[in-house]
């Protein structure tokens, strides 16, 4: 059953038959898909992101820029269709002001997992997700600015406080290709990163 909804607005259906987004990447805040609460039956086709990835993911190391090294990257040895689900980011989550402290050592380390999510409802809360010690794939996504994936707030239970962070394919993803979205650092005074993405419209800082 394609009946159920809640996703974006208007009770329209989140996805289409075939397991991709129907919304255009960045117009919808929040998906919501059916959870232990709902009527439906547990294999609707509202429940997607909830069931984990469908298409294969391997971490591998990526190839350097110029003289400095990447680190390692996640792609699929499959062809991912526009407005698929990809994979999530998954860690540890904490509260805004331990954020804030880990943060100040992470970036001492030159690194950092820590990924800003939003409640929803009146009462919600800023938290982040950190994703340095518990983890998946999702973690070994790197930034590019010409990103080929975009993410994506969705609340696959009854919990409005924690929202989960999914990816979704931008275009048509060949086999092989890097997966890498805009991570959309603001500028830090006094402080500068390198961007190494490679892309042809590479703004070359990521702040």
């Amino acid at each position: 059953g394609g009946g159920c909804g809640g996703g974006g607005g208007g009770g329209e259906p989140n996805y289409d038959q075939h397991g991709r987004l129907r919304f255009a990447p960045h117009t919808v805040e929040s998906i919501w898909e059916c959870c232990l609460e709902s009527m439906c039956r547990p294999g609707c086709d509202n429940r997607l992101v909830q069931y984990g990835p469908r298409f294969r993911l391997e971490v591998f190391r990526c190839p350097p820029v110029g003289r400095i090294s990447k680190g390692w990257g996640i792609r699929s040895p499959d062809l991912i269709p526009r407005g698929s689900f990809v994979c999530e980011y998954v860690g540890e989550y904490i509260s805004d002001d331990e954020a804030e402290s880990r943060g100040i050592r992470y970036d001492n380390q030159r690194m950092s997992r820590l990924m800003d999510v939003y409640g929803n409802g009146r009462d919600a809360v800023h938290m982040c997700i950190d994703a340095t010690k518990f983890s998946n794939v999702g973690r070994f996504l790197n930034h590019s600015c010409e990103p080929n994936v975009f993410k994506q707030r969705v609340f696959c239970d009854h919990h409005v406080r924690l929202p989960r962070i999914a990816f979704f394919a931008l275009v048509d993803i060949p086999p092989r290709v890097e997966l890498c979205y805009d991570y959309g650092y603001v500028d830090v005074p006094g402080k500068t990163m390198p961007c190494l993405c490679g892309a042809k419209s590479c703004k070359k800082l990521l702040y």
